[in-house]
Parts: C-alpha cells; structure tokens; sequence
C-alpha cells in the first residue's frame, strides 16, 4: 500500500525557496511567494489550500491539463524499461514519436515534412534550427519579428524584456533597464511586427513591405531563414489574416528558409495541428516543436525539417547533439500524448470549446468597454485592453521594458482580481489578457472563468 503524503512544511519551503532559489522576473524585493501543493485536472491546489481554475494553461503549455493519464501512462510504462539513452543509440520511443508526428500528422511523405529530431526545449529545438538553416544555406543572417519570443539564449528571442535583460532599481523605483551587451546577437536583425486582425488592410500589409526593404538592404545572398511564430507566444499577438501568406510569397521570391517556432501554437492549441495550416498553401522549410506535444508532461522540444534539408544533413556528420536528445521518457510522453489526441479527435474537441469561449469573450466584450481587440484561434484568445479613447491602457504596449510599478499594469489587476475568484488568469505584456485553458476545459468551466474576467474587469476600470 503507498505511503500517504506528508504534507510539507510551507514555512520551511518558502524559507528555502527565498533564500536559495535564484527567481525569475521579480526581485528579491517583491518577490510574492506562491506555493503549489499539487496540480490535478484543469486546477492548481495552492499551498494555502486555496484551489485556481488554470485558464491559462499555465505558460499555454499544460494543453491536455495536469498529470493527464496519457503522458504519464507513457512515462510510468517507459520507465520498466528506460532511463537514459544518448543520441547515438536508437530507442523505441524516439522512433514512434518521429512516426507518429512526421508520418500520422504531418502526412510524410506526401508532405514537406520528412525528419525530427527530438530534443529537450524550445530554446534548443531553435538554436538546432538556426544552425540547420545556416549550414544548409551557408548564409549568416537570421531575422526575427519583433515581439517575438523563441527561447531563453541569447540569440533567439527578440521580445524586449524577456531576453535575460535586467530592470534595476535606480532613485525612481525599478527604472534602469540593461540589456545583455551584444544582444540582439550579431548576424540576427528584426522585422517589424505583422498588424493585427483589425487592420485594415488595402493591398499589401505594410509590415510586409517594410521586411522587404529590409531584405534588400541586408541583401538576400546574407540571409539564411526569417523565424515566426503563427501567434504570439508572450505578446498574445494574432497576425492579420494576409500575413503570412505574402510572407511566404516573399521568401520563396528571395530564396529564404522559412522556420515556423509552433513551440506554443503547435499540437492543436489553434485549432489546427500547427499554426501555419491555418493559412492554404504555405508550408515552412523547419518547424519548431514543444510544450503542447506532451502536455509539458516532461520538458520537450523538437525541429522538424523538410526533404532538402534533411537529405543534406543526413548526408553529412552533423557534430552536434545534447546529452538528453531523443530521451526515452521524454518520448514516451509524446507518444502517449499526440496518440491520446490522434484516437479522440482532439481538434474536434478545441474548435467546440473555442467557439464557445469566443462567444463568451465577444459578449464580455459588449459588457465592458476595457475590452478592445479580441484576436486567436482554437483554444487561444488574446483580449487587448484599452482607454475610453481606444488606446492601450499602458502606452508601451508590447515595446513594453517591464520598468515602474508592474502591480499596476493591467494584466496584473486583472490576475489578481482573477485569482480572487478561484481563476488563473492574466497575461505577459502589460495590455492583454491570454486566455488559453487546456482541451480538457468544459463549458461549465469556462463559465467560471469568464465571469472571473468580467469581476476583474469592473476592478479594472475603476482604476482607468
């Protein structure tokens, strides 16, 4: 019979954790201790015993919800047999994980698709793209959006504030903001951001333009890929409807690598398997995988890449490889997962309970005025908060350096009021709120949520 748990001692933990821990996004100053006793279902038991309603799938990552049976199923019957395999030995796993995701759901080899390689994140599972994209086309330069975010090392993400950059406390409070010295990395230059859903578009987005310019003046021959997400991970950004198609038109036109980051879209969270299906008649030359294709059961991440590529690189001795590439467990967790939502149609599942919560999101929306752009796909909604003048509420918007009183940011009266309610919800930049529950989310839970949102709402526009 198991042992039954002892529950910690919380004082000890918070303790240990404020002295030991080296935090993310707070000071020491600030910092706000949250402790979880456990995660079950679409819910988090925090160590106070009070009980959240995770509406955002907590870093839109949990997509099946918590400890779901599939991916641990997986792992538990893995683990008879496995621990650690290195790369240069095969495993049952890593094979029908790649089956499953190149040949049951990217259609290999009727599709661009042809061979993954599993590794241990996104972050990883970028740079292995960067890489690939460099040495295939033997050009340096790579271009990134701006509010984009594709990982934690320093060349991959160009989101301003969320790439190891500090804010520092300076005489007016949490001020001085200090980027790492050589990022953006050398050989990485920004595009500008798509437009949003609403733009209203009259021949071809300026955006697009504007990269064009760009690739001219960097010249065409010096650029390997231009990196996307098909939404915006950390900026809750969806682009205008036109974008990626003219976007693709233009890089096929100057003979540039297309490397589609579906680390927070992919495995079904917009409706489709991956983001870029959204878009007819577009396919990338590399695709980022994560999160979604375990349910962040175990961390994941995984580059998928075309015929051409693949051939080139299977051609070769690639030296490279991370200790825990293609680990046993972390693919029994894939396998268990996309095999779980291969037999229970799990995008049928997310197209029903998208449309609903949009429902509920749009009727939210004719009840407060706070509410301006609601954008998204599937099971992902971004709701933009604005002024009386339309306005974002904070004016950096998504340039936003995270400096000042960040308890007064509008996402975080809105997570706070949320939380009152028993709901996790909030978002990342300071004007807009993601709502992104996992695909285990019913009706009646997403009616918690959004009457969670419409009591933050009120709160928040009292302090508009």
């Amino acid at each position: 019979m198991a042992e039954e748990h002892k529950a910690p001692d919380w004082d000890a933990i918070e303790n240990w954790d404020r002295r030991y821990y080296l935090h993310n996004t707070m000071a020491a100053a600030e910092h706000s201790f949250t402790g979880v006793e456990r995660v079950d279902g679409n819910y988090i038991t925090l160590s106070s015993g009070a009980r959240l309603l995770d509406f955002q799938s907590q870093l839109v990552s949990d997509s099946l919800g918590h400890r779901h049976a599939a991916p641990h199923d997986a792992i538990k019957e893995a683990m008879e047999r496995y621990g650690h395999v290195f790369f240069g030995m095969a495993n049952e796993y890593r094979a029908r994980a790649a089956k499953l995701l190149v040949e049951d759901i990217l259609g290999a080899p009727a599709s661009w698709a042809s061979r993954v390689r599993f590794l241990t994140s996104g972050t990883e599972a970028v740079e292995n793209a960067v890489q690939a994209a460099r040495l295939f086309t033997g050009k340096p330069l790579i271009m990134t959006q701006a509010h984009s975010f594709h990982g934690m090392a320093s060349g991959s993400t160009f989101l301003r504030g969320y790439r190891g950059n500090l804010t520092l406390q300076g005489q007016q409070g949490f001020s001085e903001v200090r980027d790492i010295p050589g990022v953006p990395a050398p050989g990485y230059i920004p595009i500008p951001p798509p437009e949003p859903t609403d733009f209203p578009a009259e021949g071809e987005l300026p955006s697009l333009v504007a990269t064009e310019q760009l690739i001219r003046a960097c010249g065409p021959e010096n650029i390997a890929a231009i990196i996307t997400e098909p939404m915006f991970g950390a900026a809750g950004l969806m682009p205008h409807a036109d974008y990626y198609r003219g976007l693709f038109d233009l890089l096929r036109r100057y003979g540039i690598l297309w490397i589609d980051d579906e680390v927070l879209c992919g495995a079904g969270r917009l409706g489709k398997w991956f983001g870029y299906q959204l878009t007819e008649g577009v396919e990338p030359d590399i695709m980022i995988v994560g999160k979604g294709i375990n349910g962040s059961s175990l961390p994941s991440g995984g580059m998928v890449v075309n015929e051409a590529i693949g051939a080139f690189l299977e051609g070769a001795r690639w030296w490279s490889g991370s200790t825990w590439d293609g680990h046993p467990l972390v693919c029994a967790s894939i396998v268990g997962t996309l095999s779980y939502m291969l037999d229970n149609d799990i995008l049928a599942t997310v197209h029903a309970r998208g449309a609903y919560l949009r429902d509920r999101l749009e009727a939210l929306a004719r009840k407060h005025t706070v509410i301006g752009r609601i954008a998204g796909a599937g099971l992902y909604y971004a709701v933009d908060l604005v002024g009386s003048d339309g306005r974002p509420l904070v004016e950096a918007d998504r340039y936003t350096n995270f400096s000042g009183d960040l308890s007064q940011y509008p996402n975080a009266i809105v997570s706070g009021a949320c939380a009152e309610k028993g709901v996790f919800l909030g978002g990342f930049v300071p004007n807009t709120i993601k709502c992104a529950p996992p695909f285990t989310i019913s009706e009646s839970e997403i009616d918690v949520a959004m009457d969670a949102f419409s009591y933050a709402l009120d709160r928040l526009a009292k302090t508009c």
